[in-house]
């Protein structure tokens, strides 16, 4: 039997936004049943089968480098508060690109609902993935969210993202070049930005672990 290649995946955690929308804290150091949203996501992430993950940050987020400083993660940094996710995607990928990764794993800080399962499940499909294209993470009603993973010949088009528009206009512009993987109900389009949506997303959890008693 022909032993499966191996390809070296990494994983960006885009963490540097502003989190205006959550008053009072950071939505990053929010409490998802016992760990802050933040580290929730790093440790799916460090238990895939990715080689390396690294999480980019504002310089100013002492406590999430903090929450995050015994954990195996690469923490990068940007001073630009403003510039938006598309600078974010640019610089982690200015970074990554040293590591001479075949493929990058982007995934949205704040996606409580994430697993390893979910991540692996696209790396493996990248792995077996020959003509290369872009693996995307779509609803159970086939709606495109988060993560994205990107090959290698999508580097350079990364590299040059500024503003607040992040990957869409590449996404939009080689949608024949993308693969959907389905994953469970909404989590693919499950962000937290503001304390209603945490609120929901507490209450929702809550009724499933019941469900299973």
């Amino acid at each position: 039997m022909m032993k499966q290649e191996i390809r070296k995946i990494e994983i960006l955690i885009l963490a540097a936004g502003q989190s205006t929308r959550m008053i009072g804290i950071n939505k990053l150091l929010k409490n998802f049943n016992g760990k802050t949203l933040v580290e929730k996501v790093v440790c799916q992430s460090l238990k895939s089968k990715a080689s390396n993950v690294s999480i980019i940050i504002q310089e100013k987020d002492l406590e999430i480098e903090n929450v995050l400083s015994l954990l195996p993660v690469k923490i990068l940094k940007t001073s630009f508060e403003n510039i938006g996710i598309g600078y974010s995607i640019s610089k982690g990928m200015k970074l990554l690109k040293k590591n001479d990764p075949e493929g990058v794993l982007i995934l949205l800080g704040d996606m409580p609902d994430i697993t390893t399962k979910h991540i692996n499940r696209m790396i493996d499909e990248f792995i077996n993935n020959s003509l290369q294209k872009i693996i995307r993470a779509c609803s159970q009603n086939l709606i495109p969210g988060n993560p994205v993973l990107f090959p290698k010949s999508f580097f350079d088009l990364l590299l040059k993202l500024n503003g607040d528009n992040g990957a869409r206009k590449i996404l939009n512009n080689y949608n024949h070049m993308i693969k959907h993987i389905i994953l469970p109900k909404m989590t693919a389009l499950t962000d937290i930005d503001t304390q209603e949506q945490y609120d929901e997303w507490k209450k929702r959890n809550s009724l499933s672990k019941k469900n299973f008693k």
